[in-house]
């Protein structure tokens, strides 16, 4: 391959333009994705079941929040006028099930009295209509819409199968109505979940755009200060350019194989940057080498291939199949993110093999013709010491004299780390992945704040006629046990037999007939997100507070307990927060099970890479796995909890720390061949190629670093920075823990042969 290298250059180079182009237009097809399909695959029971639901009936909710100094203020002419342009202009939109205000409870109190219903102007009018004039308290049909004296809210529910483009159309049209109806002394705002899901895409791209930026100037800096090679200075950033180009074929044929940008998958980007750079350095470095050891152009291109390519090659596998292991995860966007990753790392990896040793050749293709027939040059050029080397020079036989210390502080450290895992803490909101101090979430909150929640489980209730007198008794008492017994959790429930029996007193109604007329007589907007027109299906709406997923779990255990309903009735439990527990379940499940295919798949290719040599393959495996351990330590310690993107922490490291250790180790066992003892071969192989895995890791951690800045993101930024200290631990243990296991299994092995020989003699 080396010679292929050398020999075919301007067609590599060639080749490897023509692909930028076509790349570039894949990349035009990338979409951003933030919907439950992103969570939850699209065959699961929970998926089905939260899609039939939205075939009939709506969940999501935007929301204007009119905030005033009192009731009075909110009930001002042109305030009240303002509402009612929010509710009719809404009202009719063809996405929009319906949009409840103030305005339209007070016409049907109106309704009630005179026949017709009229919005009156009059405050004093309006003050007696909504406050009750024995207690001063604002009646209770009101209070849905009025939850206070300060508050006046507008619940628009959206059609259940809108895709999140629809949705955000329609939060842009509620924010362009309310800016425009009026209001006059009081402060509106857009809320809800599909207002911020709405600002997400957009938010998303240019944090992309910010950590992409942020990455390639925190490369530049890295590499300028710690990847020292022969040339003008700006060569030492040529691996970077490498991999800008490896990043441009990723994003090609992500965009020709559909896969989306998600909150998970765009931190792919900053990632294979540092990834890609150390890759590149890898070749680079040795390549430099071998020029400095007074080879010629194309014997230092061969023997750089020769010598790193296939280190490179099986720390390129060991983590294509770490990450492969993310493939076992039941969420959709984490099977993105390990694909991505290994489409990236195989990208950047072959571009690094071809395209830099190409350019590299070209570069220096006059000290080919100057070189003497023989190949070498007539006086090879001494390897520069720098102090880093001096530095690692002088560690390598401490640590190979230290094997107690080490081995025992490092298992300490894995045991602790391990048991703390339990107790680190999953989390399924997705606003809780955002900044908590962007506007549309903190209106969320503030909302959340003044109505106890906006979470709701969703019974979905199918039946032949769900006006059966025997289907609404039912009803009715699974209703009252869930308010008898569910107090702490739930604040109240909402479906036809609320509008029924208000219509008729109280009193249970004695035939199917009597049912659908009264709901024939209700207004279109209450009722049409409760049964569809057929009457059918119906939608028990049951309101919880903002509750932890464990609190969720036991009421819909709860809630599942209390379902018997009548033969012929189907009954469904969906909703958001059943999502979010399927969702926790994913991740609490699937990310011990990832970790452990992730170590058996790395550890059986080791094995069978290293021709069945089982203390070679148990040694690249085991620093790093015991580093997994460290990695829940700092979780725990910082309060860092378990989300869609560090439950992949466990196959990731795995996947990025072995290279380390496969690096190190076949340097090690390729200096051994040249005759050297166990001490002398580490400290030749910490001296030669420390420096590079050492600049790898930096460039690494200067990837994950960019994760930082995307301050919108908390599940990035979390994310970000256990990864750099998870990335900082795989040097430590590469540098510490490895070579004593090394250079302490080898030693035994050698006496273990010489005592055999000796007993054979």
């Amino acid at each position: 391959m080396g010679i292929f290298i050398e020999s075919k250059r301007l067609l590599i180079i060639a080749v490897s333009g023509i692909l930028i182009v076509a790349a570039l237009f894949g990349a035009t097809q990338l979409k951003l994705s933030t919907g439950v399909e992103t969570y939850l695959s699209t065959d699961s029971q929970a998926y089905q079941d939260y899609t039939k639901f939205n075939q009939h009936f709506g969940s999501s909710v935007v929301v204007v929040l009119v905030t005033g100094n009192d009731l009075t203020q909110l009930l001002q002419p042109a305030n009240m006028t303002a509402m009612e342009t929010v509710e009719n202009q809404m009202g009719t939109n063809p996405n929009v099930i319906s949009a409840l205000g103030p305005v339209f409870f007070i016409k049907q109190a109106v309704a009630q009295q005179t026949g017709t219903p009229a919005l009156p102007l009059d405050p004093q009018i309006l003050q007696s209509i909504v406050v009750d004039s024995q207690n001063g308290q604002i009646r209770p049909q009101f209070n849905r819409v009025l939850p206070d004296d300060q508050h006046a809210l507008i619940a628009i529910v959206l059609k259940g199968d809108l895709s999140l483009d629809d949705q955000k159309l329609v939060s842009e049209e509620v924010e362009n109505i309310v800016a425009t109806a009026g209001f006059s002394g009081v402060e509106a705002v857009v809320t809800g979940l599909p207002a911020v899901f709405g600002q997400l895409e957009d938010m998303m791209s240019s944090s992309l755009l910010n950590m992409f930026l942020f990455s390639i100037l925190l490369m530049l800096v890295i590499l300028a200060v710690v990847f020292s090679v022969r040339g003008f200075f700006a060569w030492r950033w040529l691996p970077l350019g490498i991999v800008l180009i490896g990043i441009i074929y990723t994003f090609g044929i992500m965009g020709m194989i559909n896969v989306p940008i998600t909150m998970v998958t765009m931190a792919v980007f900053p990632i294979l940057i540092g990834l890609g750079v150390d890759y590149a350095i890898q070749f680079h470095n040795r390549y430099d080498e071998e020029v400095r050891r007074g080879e010629t152009v194309a014997e230092a291109i061969i023997d750089s291939v020769t010598h790193i390519g296939p280190s490179i090659g099986i720390a390129i596998i060991a983590a294509s199949l770490g990450f492969a292991a993310l493939f076992f995860s039941p969420v959709p966007m984490v099977r993105d993110f390990g694909l991505m990753l290994i489409i990236g790392v195989i990208a950047t990896y072959l571009v690094a093999l071809f395209l830099l040793l190409g350019i590299l050749y070209l570069h220096d293709r006059r000290n080919a013709t100057k070189t003497p027939i023989n190949g070498r040059k007539a006086k090879a050029k001494q390897d520069k010491v720098g102090f880093v080397e001096r530095g690692l020079g002088k560690l390598a036989p401490w640590v190979t004299k230290n094997t107690t210390i080490i081995i025992s502080l490092a298992l300490l450290l894995t045991i602790g780390g391990l048991i703390s895992d339990s107790h680190i803490a999953t989390e399924t909101d997705e606003t809780k992945f955002i900044s908590q101090d962007f506007p549309a979430v903190k209106n969320l909150l503030a909302l959340e704040k003044i109505t106890g929640g906006v979470s709701s489980i969703n019974m979905l209730i199918e039946s032949k006629d769900i006006t059966d007198p025997l289907v609404i008794a039912w009803m009715v008492q699974l209703e009252q046990r869930i308010i008898l017994e569910q107090p702490e959790f739930v604040t109240g429930t909402t479906s036809i037999t609320n509008l029924i029996l208000q219509a008729t007193g109280g009193v249970m109604p004695q035939s199917s007939v009597q049912v659908k007329q009264i709901l024939g007589q209700l207004p279109v907007p209450i009722k049409r997100n409760l049964i569809t027109d057929d009457y059918t299906t119906g939608n028990l709406v049951i309101s919880i507070k903002q509750l932890e997923i464990a609190k969720i779990q036991e009421v819909r255990d709860q809630l599942t307990g209390y379902v018997a309903p009548p033969p012929g009735v189907n009954v469904i439990l969906t909703g958001t927060p059943i999502i979010g527990i399927e969702l926790f379940n994913a991740l609490t499940d699937g990310r011990v099970q990832m970790t452990l295919i992730g170590v058996g798949l790395i550890f059986l290719v080791l094995f069978g890479l290293f021709k069945f040599n089982l203390p070679r393959a148990v040694l690249a495996v085991l620093p790093i796995g015991l580093i997994l351990g460290w990695s829940s330590g700092v979780m725990y310690l910082l309060g860092i909890k378990y989300t869609p993107l560090t439950s992949t922490l466990g196959a990731l490291i795995l996947g990025i720390g072995v290279e380390f250790t496969i690096l190190l180790m076949m340097r090690y066992y390729e200096e051994r061949r040249k005759g050297e003892g166990p001490e002398e071969a580490m400290a030749t192989a910490m001296t030669k190629i420390g420096r590079a895995i050492i600049a790898s890791g930096l460039t690494v951690i200067g990837g994950f670093g960019a994760l930082l800045i995307a301050k919108d993101f908390l599940i990035l930024r979390d994310f970000g920075i256990v990864t750099m200290i998870n990335v900082f631990f795989a040097l430590v243990s590469t540098l510490f823990v490895l070579p004593t296991l090394i250079v302490w299994v080898d030693t035994w092995q050698e006496k273990r042969r010489l005592v055999v020989k000796s007993i054979r003699k």
